[in-house]
């Protein structure tokens, strides 16, 4: 039986008068495919980075594997299995594309010589095999979206938050990552995004919130999600302030 895997319980974050995430509460089943969508400013990598320990709550709960987890460092919630992307993709240019993957092996390894298969098997999920050599920084953007999936992937992770992972990418590598999103899953592994691509949203997720100004605006599948009147005018409205 599938049973929840994250749950965020009434979680808000303020930074001194400003409230950024205000009273989110939803839960996350296993082997799920979890859209986390809304406007440029709704409080997404907010509350991204609340969930992976970069940023303590205010208040709420966050449980992950029927762990709380408010209070663990980045390195912790990594350690129990939990691994993100950024926004910003900005792997180590002067490592090679393997030892990029590599850093990331380390947290389940000590042992080189594992974590260099640990990161040959990942680079080859991902379609990077022919680049391990190449050093990271001369990769093109499609290309380093990839390595950035690879790197998290090499974690073991038994959920992924991915923050804009096909952010400025063309329609070719969009569809490039999620086949890999889908084949992540179909693993095993639990997925929550970002991203602000409609069409890739709901043609893989399962379930999605939406945040609006640091609040829940709605949460539904897809079809539900698109006919939402609410929804509708915050993308084309735009509830704006500066907390995404």
């Amino acid at each position: 039986m599938i049973g929840h895997i994250l749950h965020i319980n009434h979680v808000c974050k303020n930074f001194g008068g400003n409230v950024a995430v205000s009273d989110i509460s939803f839960s996350v089943d296993e082997k799920q495919i979890f859209g986390l969508i809304g406007p440029n400013g709704a409080g997404k990598t907010t509350l991204f980075n609340c969930i992976t320990g970069f940023y303590p709550v205010t208040s709420g709960t966050i449980i992950f594997d029927n762990k709380k987890i408010n209070n663990l460092r980045p390195d912790q919630v990594c350690h129990l299995g939990m691994a993100r992307t950024w926004q910003r993709v900005k792997p180590l240019g002067s490592l090679t594309v393997l030892e990029n993957v590599m850093i990331g092996a380390f947290s389940v390894t000590n042992v080189t010589r594992e974590a260099e298969e640990i990161a040959i098997e990942q680079l080859a999920s991902v379609g990077l095999s022919d680049y391990a050599a190449k050093f990271a920084g001369s990769l093109p953007i499609g290309l380093k979206k990839k390595l950035e999936l690879a790197r998290v992937l090499a974690t073991r992770p038994k959920m992924l938050l991915l923050d804009e992972i096909c952010g400025g990418l063309n329609h070719t590598e969009t569809d490039g990552i999620l086949t890999i999103i889908r084949e992540v899953r179909n693993k095993g592994a639990t997925i929550v995004f970002i991203e602000h691509d409609m069409k890739a949203v709901t043609s893989i997720c399962d379930s999605i919130v939406v945040l609006n100004s640091g609040e829940k605006l709605a949460e539904g599948r897809p079809e539900e999600i698109t006919k939402n009147p609410e929804v509708i005018a915050a993308y084309l409205g735009g509830g704006q302030n500066a907390n995404d």
